[in-house]
């Protein structure tokens, strides 16, 4: 059996175990340089390049847990570097967008992710990278549609009906 660090070779596994790694690893980076963990950026970074973005949308493209997604808002918001306005034609829908302060952190943050980036690459070539990157981009586009959905709903184990 050939020697690796992953007792299973299961892609979902691998993927999880890299991604909490490496947001791991970062986190304490994140949190040392801009006193912001690496989900609290990401959010700010998604409302930046979302001026005007609601909660739900924020929620669907941060991939985090609502509570968290909330409990990470409200924290931007309160430190100001995020700034709510109201729907005028819903009162329960409130748009966001960075203050300057959140403009300033998410620049500062996008020199430290893109220094982590270049670490946890550094053993590909740019070739390799870029492979990399579309394959995961592809994967990405095929879990999150409906007919990836429709599989799933539709897979034998899936369904209610009783074993024999």
């Amino acid at each position: 059996m050939p020697n690796t660090v992953f007792p299973s070779k299961r892609l979902t596994y691998l993927l999880e175990i890299i991604a909490n790694e490496a947001i791991a690893g970062n986190d304490a980076i994140f949190l040392r340089e801009l006193g912001y963990s690496i989900r609290e950026v990401r959010v700010l970074r998604i409302v930046d390049d979302n001026p005007g973005i609601t909660f739900v949308d924020v929620w669907d493209k941060s991939g985090l847990e609502r509570s968290l997604t909330s409990r990470i808002l409200q924290k931007l918001l309160g430190d100001g570097l995020l700034v709510r306005t109201s729907s005028g034609t819903d009162a329960r829908k409130y748009h966001l967008s960075t203050s300057e302060a959140g403009k300033a952190l998410r620049e500062r943050g996008r020199a430290v992710s893109d220094a982590l980036e270049g670490l946890l690459l550094g053993t590909f070539p740019p070739e390799d990278r870029q492979r990399l990157f579309e394959q995961i981009e592809r994967l990405g586009q095929w879990v999150r549609s409906d007919d990836y959905k429709r599989a799933l709903e539709e897979y034998p184990a899936a369904k209610t009906d009783p074993k024999p």
